[in-house]
């Protein structure tokens, strides 16, 4: 899925502690552009008909810096959000390979952001066998 990379164990751990965040932005990268009404966006518009259609259009760049700003954060959020869907899709193409009931409720507690101190208590288990079940998980998964 990601291109020219391996997973290790690392990478991995990484991705499932940070897996619900990822999902959080990416859920809040999609949502809709703020409009006027059904069919109107805000912001600047283009005559298409009338007069107003047939006179010249900016040309050129803009200097507002609120606009170059916005310009950024959505070069950088289209980017990163790509990275976070591959890297989400890596861990969630790996989660069949996870066996056993134990080890599935700690994986899906660890995707949800619980600590292991929260997962132990939960299950009533020390947070020492939480982290053995941890890594028995990533070693399923990294195979």
């Amino acid at each position: 899925m990601l291109t020219g990379k391996t997973v290790t164990k690392e990478n991995l751990l990484q991705w499932i502690e940070n897996y619900r965040w990822m999902v959080e932005t990416i859920e809040e990268a999609r949502q809709p552009v703020a409009k006027a009404d059904n069919n109107s966006y805000i912001g600047a518009k283009t005559a298409m008909y009338g007069l107003e259609a047939t006179l010249p259009k900016a040309s050129g760049g803009t200097s507002d810096p609120v606009y170059t700003e916005v310009q950024r954060r959505v070069y950088s959020l289209n980017y990163r959000i790509k990275e976070y869907e591959q890297k989400i899709a890596e861990v969630q193409n790996r989660i069949p390979l996870v066996h056993g009931d134990r080890e599935i409720e700690v994986l899906h507690r660890l995707l949800d952001g619980d600590s292991m101190r929260t997962i132990g208590k939960h299950m009533g288990l020390s947070s020492t066998t939480i982290f053995r079940i941890r890594n028995s998980i990533l070693e399923h998964m990294v195979k």
